[in-house]
């Protein structure tokens, strides 16, 4: 559930895949007996999306049929990938029968969760970032063998031409403490990058060079941004603070950056940094967005953004209903290679199974 990251490190082709399910999915289980039990009470909710999320779900190509398990009660998902450009994209929609602040709430609970399968570490950077903010993060096995072979151009994890010429002269990997050493170097490396972040924006991103084609975070980015037609046309000032960050303000909204680190079945484990915006609209208390700006990914991933709207329905005073309305676009060479059509599809599968686990799961949490 963690938007950028977690949608496309499901992409996994081992015969086991437990664990590409998100914290939604393991919640979804848990409150599935309630949610039932909600259900057979009450009924699925009749309400029509207003006219807002309809023009959001139109501009995704929801089809009449999608917007009908919405109007029912249900979550709506529609999603694709290509592996002609490595992208994976979802949109899913939902309502809530609870207040927008609860809901909200609770989506940002599930942003920081830890369950110790997935989602293994977790944690805020300060302002400024400090290498102490990342006392829990660490560097497993697997990492700490790629690092020792890392070099320009080939490098078993993403670090930049910059930090693979560095670590080869900082440690030394003969010595009993080498890993806790390049732990340590890893959490100063990552806090100088959010710091550098924080300050100049775009500008500090890092540009990919593990393999021989060197990848642009910052030109992926642009490009996530430029095929997102619903941002630009619903919220065109989250945008522009999102390429202009930092010099371009948003009033109403809150920014942090956090790190991550996951891990799946037949994946390395992921360390992740994210730019995280929550946005409360001055002149619609109505709504919120949460977006997830991906700023770093040690494995895996090229770029991704995660847009969720939260929208107060005000039409029946009587109750309090919100409208969740998801989008996630993520680049990354997990559908590179051959297969056929069958990695495409398989990543389509999975990255709807993931959207629909999290929506259903917010909403059975709040409603049962």
């Amino acid at each position: 559930m963690r938007g950028p990251q977690r949608l496309m490190a499901s992409i996994s082709t081992g015969p086991r895949r437990r664990r590409y399910r998100s914290v939604a999915t393991v919640i979804s289980i848990v409150c599935g007996i309630a949610a039932a039990m909600y259900v057979s009470a009450v009924g699925r909710a009749q309400t029509a999306p207003p006219s807002e999320v309809s023009t959001l779900l139109q501009i995704a190509h929801f089809s009449p049929e999608d917007i009908a398990t919405v109007t029912s009660g249900g979550v709506a998902v529609r999603s694709e990938a290509s592996t002609e450009d490595l992208e994976a994209v979802v949109v899913a929609a939902v309502q809530v029968r609870a207040a927008l602040d609860r809901t909200l709430s609770y989506f940002r609970q599930l942003v920081s969760f830890e369950d110790g399968e997935v989602t293994l570490r977790f944690g805020l950077f300060g302002k400024p970032p400090r290498p102490d903010d990342l006392a829990r993060a660490a560097l497993d096995d697997d990492t700490v063998d790629d690092l020792k072979s890392c070099r320009p151009g080939d490098c078993g994890v993403r670090i930049g031409t910059k930090n693979a010429a560095e670590i080869g002269q900082a440690i030394d990997w003969r010595a009993a403490d080498a890993a806790e050493r390049a732990a340590g170097w890893a959490r100063q490396a990552l806090a100088a990058y959010a710091a550098d972040y924080l300050a100049r924006g775009d500008a500090a991103l890092v540009t990919y060079d593990d393999q021989s084609k060197p990848v642009s975070l910052k030109d992926t980015w642009r490009a996530i941004v430029d095929r997102s037609p619903a941002l630009a046309q619903y919220a065109p000032a989250l945008q522009r603070h999102l390429t202009g960050f930092p010099a371009v303000a948003l009033p109403g909204a809150t920014d942090e950056i956090y790190w991550i680190q996951e891990h799946y079945t037949t994946l390395k484990t992921v360390t992740g940094v994210t730019h995280l915006v929550t946005w409360h609209d001055p002149e619609h208390p109505d709504r919120a967005v949460v977006a997830q700006k991906q700023i770093y990914a040690s494995r895996y991933y090229y770029g991704s953004l995660a847009v969720t709207l939260f929208l107060q329905d005000s039409r029946d005073a009587a109750q309090q209903v919100t409208w969740l309305v998801y989008f996630n676009r993520s680049r990354g060479d997990l559908l590179k290679g051959g297969f056929g059509g069958l990695r495409r599809r398989l990543a389509e599968s999975m990255i709807k199974d993931s959207a629909d686990a999290m929506l259903g799961a917010i909403k059975r949490e709040l409603e049962k």
